[in-house]
């Protein structure tokens, strides 16, 4: 089944203390944006980014740059909300997409095993929605801070991206989400709303999303922990 990615880059550097958008930001020397992108290209026939009106032309500068103009068919604004964006997306897709892995320009570190399992699971079950388990335990607590319950962590995983889907699943999702006007977090949920399981594929703990100023540092081990792995090998 033929697939294209949608990468999200609309975000800004606020939590991370920088004025320019974070998906601009080094891990050791290259534009965490296209350490996004590039990890797809071994799997989908192309991708879209949706990026901030504000940062088109440095984007394109970017895909040229890195010598992925071939490979992003498009660059396009996002819109008010994460689900806007990723409608957006969806609409600049090529006619033959089969399935879409939709992913988080922030998780810079995603790799091709995660990739691989997402986009199997979409082709065999029509979704599949990286995840990894919490290990910690999680507690529900009130405005006051009381804790309520204790929920089973053995129940509970942690979402990210890809989140890869049979593109008329996702589009027929979002179409019923703006009818009911719900706004969501993740894509995922929208299948959920629509009644249709999510089935989810096995993420990684280095699939981290960069959020804070430690995420860069973090990112920047991982890197370094990849290369001692490879040199081994």
């Amino acid at each position: 089944m033929k697939a294209y990615a949608v990468i999200l880059a609309g975000g800004s550097g606020r939590r991370m203390g920088y004025s320019e958008n974070k998906i601009f930001l080094t891990l050791n020397g290259i534009p965490a944006i296209i350490r996004a992108i590039a990890p797809f290209t071994g799997f989908c026939a192309g991708a879209v980014v949706v990026s901030r009106e504000e940062d088109m032309d440095e984007m394109q500068s970017l895909v040229s740059q890195y010598h992925l103009t071939r490979f992003v068919k498009a660059v396009v604004p996002g819109g008010a909300t994460r689900q806007g964006s990723v409608k957006n997306g969806l609409d600049a897709l090529p006619e033959d997409t089969e399935i879409v892995l939709i992913h988080d320009g922030a998780r810079a570190l995603v790799t091709e095993d995660v990739i691989r399992r997402a986009l199997e699971s979409a082709e065999k079950k029509g979704c599949g929605i990286a995840a990894i388990k919490v290990t910690d335990t999680i507690k529900k607590a009130d405005e006051s801070g009381i804790v309520t319950e204790t929920l089973n962590r053995d129940e509970l995983y942690a979402m990210q991206t890809p989140q890869a889907f049979q593109v008329e699943l996702i589009r027929k999702a979002h179409l019923l989400a703006a009818e009911k006007g719900v706004d969501a977090t993740d894509d995922a949920a929208l299948l959920e709303l629509a009644g249709l399981p999510v089935y989810l594929s096995p993420g990684d703990k280095e699939n981290l999303k960069l959020t804070t100023p430690e995420d860069l540092a973090f990112g920047e081990a991982i890197l370094r922990m990849r290369r001692e792995r490879e040199a081994l090998e």
